[in-house]
């Protein structure tokens, strides 16, 4: 699992061996701040599957987007949506994307990734006020 808060810090959580902490499980439920992602609904469906986590409130950045821009609704990835909004490319590459992620020790790539991930969900959440 990864979060991000704020802009110069994320954290990356390898909860697949450890289960998730009192602390986390807190932060999850509480309603006071908005979790954000693409397609949060199937993350936060595997949480309460697999950890009895009820993740709330939630949104979804491809919903958003499709609100805010112009244009025919369009389903978006994390990569497309960054694409568009900041002109950059997110690289997704598959030999990392679809890696062990169950592995007892994480790669340094696949850290990178997943904080990566997470930063690009928060700040296109965060700029999203100001999209026309």
């Amino acid at each position: 699992m990864q979060l991000c808060m704020e802009k110069t810090m994320c954290y990356v959580l390898h909860i697949a061996h450890s289960g998730v902490p009192p602390i986390l499980k807190s932060l999850l439920e509480e309603n006071s701040s908005i979790k954000v992602g693409i397609c949060i609904d199937n993350d936060a469906r595997k949480m309460l599957n697999d950890y009895d986590i009820c993740v709330q409130p939630l949104m979804d950045l491809s919903i958003l987007a499709n609100v805010k821009l112009a244009g025919p609704p369009k389903r978006w990835s994390l990569a497309s949506l960054t694409q568009m909004i900041t002109c950059k490319e997110l690289p997704k590459p598959n030999n990392i994307r679809m890696g062990n992620w169950e592995a007892d020790i994480l790669t340094k790539q696949q850290l990178q990734y997943a904080a990566t991930d997470a930063y690009i969900s928060w700040y296109l959440y965060e700029v999203h006020e100001y999209i026309d």
